[in-house]
Order: C-alpha cells, then structure tokens, then sequence
C-alpha cells in the first residue's frame, strides 16, 4: 500500500477524540474506546507496525487492530483524517 508520513494528518487529541466519536457513536462504551486507542497509542509507541511496513494509524487501529491508515482504509494517502496527536511525534 501507500507510504506517508504522519505529517499528513490532521492532529486530534485523545479527548477531543473520544468525544466526537461518542457523538457520531452513541452507543460506544467511552471507556473501551479510550482503552483501545490508548492500546494502539502504546503499540506505536513501541514501534510495532503494520504488516505492510507503514506505521500504525492509532484511530484505525483502536477499531480494526493494529494496521496501517492504506490497509485499514484501501486509501493510499490521508484526505483531512485524523490522529491521535501522541502518535504524530
């Protein structure tokens, strides 16, 4: 798939996060989204990557498991979405 940098996306933090989320997702639990966005914000951190070799996408990845913005997606490069700003540094 594509490869990019972090830079192309639009920086969000956890909280901000959560609560745009929780309003388009009502009925998500704000505790296990929080739980998996900080388990893939760890994962990040520690360096695992996608299968593919890309970084990890914290948001994808709190939903899909651990992959890439292109192999959550099938998008090659991010348009005005969003990451965790601890995982763009």
């Amino acid at each position: 798939m594509g490869s990019f940098d972090k830079s192309e996306f639009t920086p969000i933090s956890i909280e901000d996060y959560i609560q745009s989320h929780l309003k388009n997702n009502p009925s998500a639990s704000r505790k296990e989204i929080e739980s998996a966005l900080r388990s893939a914000i760890a994962d990040h951190k520690a360096g695992i990557r996608c299968t593919c070799g890309n970084p990890l996408w914290v948001i994808g990845s709190a939903v899909a498991g651990n992959a890439c913005f292109s192999c959550i997606t099938g998008e090659a490069m991010p348009d005005d979405d969003f990451e965790i700003d601890e995982a763009m540094g």
